[in-house]
This record gives C-alpha cells, structure tokens and sequence, in this order.
C-alpha cells in the first residue's frame, strides 16, 4: 500500500473517531435537557398545583366556620355547649322581614342566655325567599354578608346590625354599601378581618351556602318567617302573644 493511500485511511480513522465522540457528546447533552426539561415541568406543574391548593374560594364556594352539617342553619353562639337533652331550637328568618325584626326585638336576648347557658341547642336559619315577592336580592346578600361575617368571627355582631339597620319600608332592601362597609364596621370588625369580610362579600363566596338555606328550609316545611321550631315541632306564633322574654324558657319546655 502506498503511503498516500495509509495517510487516507489515518485520516479517515481519525475523521470517524472524531464524529463518534462528538455523537457521543450530542447524545449526552440531549439527555440531559431532556431531563432538566422534565425536573422544570414538574417544578412548575408543583407550583400550580400549590397555587391552586392556597388559592381563595371561588364565587359561592366558602362555608360559615359555624355552619351546621346538611344545611341545617347556623350556631349563632358557637362557644356554647348545650347540656344533655337539651331541646334543639330553630328560628328561620329573613332578612327582609319585618316580623323577624320584631321577633329578634323581643326574644333575641332571652334566646342568647337561653343558649349561652346550654339550656337550648340553638340554630339559626335563613331565608331569602322574600327576595322573590320583593322583587330584588337584599335577603340573599344580607345573608351572604352574614356568613361572611361568620368567617370573620363576628357572625352574630353582624346578624343583629343586619335587623337593627331594616330599612323602614319593606322591599327597599339593603344597599351593598351599608352591608359591605358600614355594618360591618358597626359589628366591630376591623384590619385584616374587615378585609377578609369585604372579600369574602365581594365575591359573594358564601351565596351557594345561603341558597342551599332556603331549600332546606322549604324541605322542613317552612312557608313563612318567623318559623320557630322546638325538637322539630313548629311552635305557631300565636303561642307567644302572652309571652314575655322571661317567660321564653317555659315556653320551650311546654313543647320539648
């Protein structure tokens, strides 16, 4: 063989063993990026994935911290403990009713230590079916802000400046100003708990909650508020005619 022709075939030897360790180094680094590549999308499927988890309630998806299981209303005094056997009261209500307002006038602070000494299991239920004969929405954001206000600690602050505030004409209904900003202030909150309160109102988080009251309600055979039930037996209205506040417990007794 000539000398020329072995020089070729050095040559040629060293162009292959070239070319075979840069496809060796190719090949490697595709690895490579392929797997940070991989790592990365994991990272960023983990972020999302805990963004979402933390991520506020959308519109409708909050509960009331105090709300009771299948929608059965709300402790208004969630710190109490009622006693064994003690008969489970049920007052169902609406925002937007006049009646309720006068009932709350009366018997509200008789209902308080009446519950807050464990001697009645007490629930709390709203309506908004008024809503419909009224023709606007002021029971269902009433009652979207009081379980917001639940969520803020200051559920029952808030149920009483809700009553308290009624405007004078029925069916004038409650302006999201005064719900949003000036009860809640009223019903002490304040700082972050405002600010939890007025965004939990603003994106109507708990209104799933309160829509699923009325349906309940409907189903326990309520067809008008104040509905007042003991055990589950309705205590008809025409029962505390001659009933004064102090004399509520014995009331409840008589139908436990």
């Amino acid at each position: 063989m000539s000398q020329n022709r072995r020089e070729q075939l050095r040559k040629a030897e060293q162009a292959a063993a070239r070319q075979q360790r840069l496809t060796r180094i190719i090949g490697v680094g595709a690895g490579l990026l392929v797997v940070v590549i991989v790592a990365v999308f994991a990272v960023v499927l983990i972020s999302q994935a805990n963004k979402a988890a933390t991520a506020a309630p959308t519109a409708g998806q909050a509960t009331p911290p105090h709300a009771l299981a299948d929608n059965l209303g709300i402790r208004p005094y969630p710190n109490a403990t009622p006693q064994a056997g003690a008969p489970v009261v049920e007052l169902f209500f609406d925002y937007q009713c006049p009646i309720c307002k006068q009932f709350e006038t009366i018997y509200g602070a008789s209902l308080e230590k009446l519950a807050s000494s464990g001697q009645i299991d007490l629930r709390y239920r709203p309506m908004i079916f008024l809503d419909v004969n009224l023709q606007n929405d002021a029971s269902l954001r009433a009652g979207v802000a009081a379980a917001c206000a639940d969520t803020a600690g200051k559920y029952r602050e808030y149920h009483d400046q809700i009553f308290a505030n009624q405007p004078e004409q029925e069916g004038a209904g409650y302006a999201d100003s005064l719900l949003r900003d000036t009860l809640s202030t009223k019903a002490g909150l304040s700082g972050d708990a405002l600010t939890s309160f007025q965004k939990c109102y603003d994106g109507k988080l708990t209104q799933t909650w309160v829509q699923a009251q009325e349906d309940a309600g409907e189903k326990a055979g309520v067809t008008g508020t104040p509905t007042f039930k003991v055990n589950g037996k309705d205590v008809a209205l025409k029962e505390f005619s001659n009933v004064s506040a102090d004399q509520l417990g014995e009331l409840i007794k008589k139908f436990s």
